[in-house]
């Protein structure tokens, strides 16, 4: 098990991440004291390397929820709140020691809250997540083509090719995680990133 110092918060300063966390994961109170709370700048190793890769102090002090596998419910390991400054992460993914966070959901989770703090308002992030990035991909729904989506996934792949992943490799990664449908978005960011 990996070896990090979760932070105490004042009750005033984590009621908002509780109160979300409850509702959101259906928990009752009990459930919440499984949960540890890190500040994004507090974060260990390789997930303190991507926070200081995106080099924006106002994501320091963006809440870092470790969620018991129990209680998560989606397939992908990490999922933000931008809107409420805070990143759910699940724990046997942050604890993983052999390939601690391959894909960097952590630089893409934090780049949705670095999109939503450069946003006018939470309505205009809201808004270029419903906007295609790529109007030439369509689609019914936007996800994952929008523009926010862009941005977050523009920071994690450039992450990850900074750490001498090649673009065959990542793709590999992602069409695991992703239908056929949906590569050429992830194509068109590595095209983008390539040039």
């Amino acid at each position: 098990m990996r070896e990090f110092n979760p932070i105490e918060f004042r009750e005033s300063e984590n009621n908002g991440a509780k109160n979300f966390l409850r509702e959101y994961l259906h928990l009752e109170d009990q459930d919440l004291k499984k949960i540890s709370f890190i500040k994004a700048g507090d974060l260990p190793g390789v997930y303190k390397a991507q926070y200081e890769a995106l080099n924006d102090a106002r994501l320091e002090n963006i809440t870092m929820a470790i969620i018991p596998d129990d209680f998560w419910r989606k397939s992908q390991p990490t999922e933000s709140s931008a809107g409420n400054n805070l990143i759910l992460i699940k724990q046997g993914y942050f604890e993983n020691q052999e390939n601690p966070d391959e894909l960097a959901w952590t630089v893409h989770e934090l780049a949705h809250c670095q999109k939503f703090l450069d946003s006018e308002s939470a309505e205009a992030y809201q808004k270029d997540m419903e906007t295609f990035a790529f109007e030439d991909l369509g689609g019914e729904y936007p996800y994952p083509n929008s523009l926010v989506e862009e941005w977050a996934f523009g920071q994690q792949l450039q992450y990850l090719l900074s750490q001498g992943k090649s673009q065959e490799e990542i793709l590999k990664m992602l069409s695991q995680e992703y239908t056929e449908n949906e590569m050429p978005f992830f194509v068109r960011i590595m095209d983008n990133l390539n040039k």
